[in-house]
């Protein structure tokens, strides 16, 4: 990892992009679910489609924008047993030979995807018996997935030049500790070099 990237605020990390509209999604939902419940029990006048909307429109959200933010961070589920007893010259190509296989796979699945959204879309498909449109949401699958086929050549790439200490990481919990570590660093560095800096102001003009 660079300097600039070790510098890089938080808040200005590219999956964030993903994660607040899968956030704000999610919070709406839950509202919407909340708001019906009342409406039904204390008015008996619930909002109509609620569980259209839920299935057809807010868990797909959720779900595809979840994949490419897991992916971006490297929270995928990882079965590591047999990779973590490989020798460490093998690892990278172990990791990309993987990489390129599951981005196929996704590649597959966004090609499906599209022919599927296509044909929900010239049929205008609608949510189950209701009239609310449900087409829309298909277009997820496509854009999902091949998303995620750029971000695993990325990491095909990447592990060959690089290897495979920014892409496997096995625990969520040590992702996050792994994260802090790097702020840490980054800060000391900047600390180091304001002292340099104040300590040699003669060389730091030239």
């Amino acid at each position: 990892m660079s300097n600039a990237e070790r510098r890089r605020p938080t808040w200005l990390r590219p999956e964030l992009l993903i994660e607040i509209p899968a956030v704000i999604v999610t919070f709406v939902m839950m509202f919407h679910i909340t708001a019906n419940a009342l409406l039904r029990t204390f008015k008996d006048d619930p909002i109509d489609n609620t569980l259209e909307i839920t299935q057809y429109w807010y868990l797909p959200i959720i779900a595809f924008l979840g994949f490419i933010a897991a992916q971006a961070r490297g929270q995928h589920i990882a079965a590591d047993l047999i990779y973590e007893r490989l020798p460490e010259v093998s690892k990278r190509y172990v990791l990309a030979i993987l990489s390129v296989l599951a981005a196929v796979v996704c590649a597959g699945f966004a090609k499906y995807g599209w022919g599927e959204a296509v044909h929900a879309h010239e049929i205008e498909k609608t949510a189950g018996v209701s009239d609310l449109p449900a087409w829309q949401p298909y277009y997820l699958v496509p854009l999902a997935f091949g998303v995620m086929t750029l971000q695993l050549l990325w990491a095909a790439g990447r592990a060959l030049v690089k290897g495979d200490s920014h892409h496997i990481v096995t625990d969520p919990d040590d992702l996050l500790l792994l994260e802090e570590l790097e702020e840490m660093e980054a800060r000391e560095a900047a600390e180091r070099l304001s002292a340099d800096n104040a300590a040699n102001p003669k060389e730091e003009s030239r």
